[in-house]
């Protein structure tokens, strides 16, 4: 049964919905406004014609053979949506990484430790141990696309901030993953630092197996993006509360 295309109405809500992240959370609006500044103004200023314009999706021939056009666009929508909700991880991820980046600068040592051991937040020590490493040596620097950190574990991306790796193999990783490749932990230490085992080569999935495996994680995605929610609501609690604090003093 072929599937019906989802309404026009999409093509006027669609960045209108992503942008209500944006506003409803005060810490994120904050922080990724602080880190995207140029780009946050541009993508709010866009019309929706603008934000989605489907014809700029490029599919195969493979992807839209025996395919009506109401598939076709439905296809292409759900692409769209995809790419926006992983940009969602990213900007996420970098978020989250600059404010405990923030806090434990603010703290001393032993409050940081005492800190990440006492379930304030919805991640493992290791979690945001790895996300402060990353964003310290690296990330807070780097212009890499949002899409691309999505697909990568904090752990990854501290090892992609170890001593001595340099941006030429960082961009190794980069690309690997935009030619499709699986980026594992083991893939990325051997890319940045090299090692006996050889990085399995770019694999050659078309546009309708693309599709096919960011479809399988957005839930996933999407259940990462609600639990750093949380997490950036706990932490504006308590930069808040910080703030009292410093007043009173």
């Amino acid at each position: 049964m072929n599937r019906l295309p989802k309404p026009k109405r999409f093509e006027q809500t669609a960045k209108i919905e992503k942008a209500l992240i944006v506003q409803s959370y005060p810490l994120f609006r904050l922080v990724t406004a602080r880190i995207f500044n140029t780009c946050s103004k541009i993508i709010m200023n866009l019309s929706p014609t603008e934000v989605v314009d489907l014809e700029n999706i490029p599919l195969k021939s493979e992807v839209t053979r025996g395919l009506v056009p109401a598939q076709i666009e439905y296809v292409k929508e759900s692409v769209l949506e995809i790419n926006e909700e992983l940009s969602c991880v990213g900007q996420s991820l970098r978020a989250v990484a600059a404010n405990l980046s923030d806090i434990k600068s603010n703290i001393k040592p032993g409050n940081w430790r005492a800190f990440l051991k006492s379930g304030a937040i919805n991640c493992s020590e290791r979690f945001a141990v790895d996300l402060v490493s990353a964003y310290n040596n690296w990330l807070k620097a780097s212009d890499i696309e949002d899409n691309l950190l999505a697909s990568l574990t904090p752990r990854s991306l501290a090892l992609m901030g170890s001593r001595g790796v340099t941006d030429k193999e960082r961009q190794r990783v980069f690309e690997a993953l935009e030619n499709g490749e699986r980026m594992t932990e083991a893939t990325v230490r051997v890319l940045v630092k090299g090692g006996k085992k050889k990085a399995t080569s770019p694999s050659k999935r078309n546009e309708s197996e693309k599709v096919k495996s960011l479809k399988q994680k957005i839930d996933l995605y999407k259940k990462v993006i609600n639990n750093l929610k949380d997490e950036n609501k706990k932490l504006s609690k308590l930069l808040s509360n910080r703030a009292k604090i410093d007043s009173l003093v």
